[in-house]
């Protein structure tokens, strides 16, 4: 189960939202556009399996910026169809970075 799933939406900001130990991915976005995710915090054990913080796929437009992302598996994992995508000022960590 996930935190937040966005699909097919259009000019959505997500600004200063805290999800704490989503049972897999924290947010997904898919076949969206014109995103922006910012001021996020993503915490889940440093042990848990599959629990991405940001996964984005068949999206373009997608910006992340500003947030601390710690989980135990990667920060930011990146889908095909993904295009246009912009990933600044992210503290991630201790999971597999970004990918």
């Amino acid at each position: 189960m996930q935190s937040m799933m966005l699909m097919w939406c259009n000019d959505v900001l997500v600004s200063g939202l805290t999800s704490y130990n989503s049972q897999t991915i924290h947010i997904g976005i898919d076949h969206s556009s014109n995103m922006k995710l910012q001021n996020l915090k993503i915490t889940a054990p440093s042990g848990s399996p599959n629990t991405d913080g940001i996964h984005v796929e068949s999206s373009t437009g997608v910006t992340i910026v500003g947030s601390t992302i710690k989980t135990g598996d990667d920060c930011i994992s990146i889908g095909p169809g993904t295009m246009n995508l912009w990933i600044s000022n992210i503290g991630c960590g201790p999971g597999h970075g970004i990918r």
